[in-house]
């Protein structure tokens, strides 16, 4: 599963959902490393998720993308 390939842990949480512009670039620094960036990036937009960065896109981010 998809889920179990993530580069993000759970340690990381305080990093992925942070708005703070450095904690955001931290975590889009470690979905960019991801090998499954884009089902979780599918994912997040498929359950409307409000919060976090998922896919290295935070939610404005991910409700443009929605959106097109």
């Amino acid at each position: 599963m998809w889920i179990d390939q993530v580069a993000c842990t759970p340690a990381d949480e305080h990093i992925m959902f942070s708005e703070l512009r450095s904690k955001v670039a931290r975590a889009k620094a470690i979905c960019a490393s991801c090998p499954v960036a884009a089902k979780c990036l599918d994912f997040a937009i498929s359950e409307n998720i409000e919060f976090g960065i998922f896919g290295g896109h935070t939610p404005d981010e991910r409700k443009a993308l929605a959106n097109v």
